[in-house]
């Protein structure tokens, strides 16, 4: 899926994945310190991002669709915050230089790659967190191919239990499986099998 194909999915007049924050996320963004630094990865038109924002963090939101942040720097003007957001694609900015401030926290709501990718984002994303960032992770599960209700149809781009595990070495989690219902926008609607983590960065 290239940035092509997310610019035309995003160029609806609105929100692809609603504008409302991930369930998920909302419930625990308790979890993060006040004023944190915090990066979302593939952030699309901004809901989630926007809503840190709007907490009081630092946010960037990171996204390589052009027509998504556009929306999502319209989102944050109409709520009223900052939201800094980066151009990129993951798989050129795993080979950028390391930002100078530290992450405090990590999302990452629905972003599914290459699994070669997915390792290598999360290996350098740790690396540029601080001891004791928090992350906060969803994703579907191989499950979710027989539920039909969003997300990939590749099961390479699912993530198991394990995966989890796997990528994010350094970090103290909890990770549980569960279906839940998930309605975000024209994008996510029914019952959805997903996998979500938090993490503690070892060290903090």
């Amino acid at each position: 899926m290239t940035a092509e194909f997310w610019d035309d999915r995003y160029s609806h007049p609105n929100h692809l994945f609603g504008y409302r924050p991930n369930d998920f996320l909302k419930q625990q963004s308790f979890l993060l310190k006040p004023h944190s630094r915090v990066l979302c990865l593939g952030d699309g038109e901004g809901r989630n991002g926007v809503y840190l924002a709007g907490l009081g963090h630092r946010v960037v939101s990171l996204d390589f669709s052009r027509v998504a942040l556009d929306k999502a720097e319209a989102l944050a003007a109409e709520k009223g915050v900052e939201l800094e957001t980066w151009h990129v694609d993951l798989a050129d900015w795993v080979d950028h230089p390391d930002p100078v401030e530290q992450w405090d926290a990590v999302v990452s709501i629905f972003v599914h790659l290459p699994p070669d990718l997915r390792r290598r984002v999360a290996e350098v994303v740790t690396r540029q967190s601080a001891p004791g960032a928090k992350l906060i992770l969803e994703a579907y599960t191989p499950a979710q191919l027989s539920l039909g209700t969003g997300g990939p149809k590749d099961v390479d781009l699912l993530m198991k239990r394990g995966d989890v595990a796997d990528d994010w070495q350094g970090w103290h989690l909890d990770v549980r499986l569960l279906e839940r219902r998930i309605f975000e926008g024209m994008g996510h609607q029914g019952l959805g099998s997903v996998v979500q983590a938090l993490g503690l960065r070892a060290g903090g």
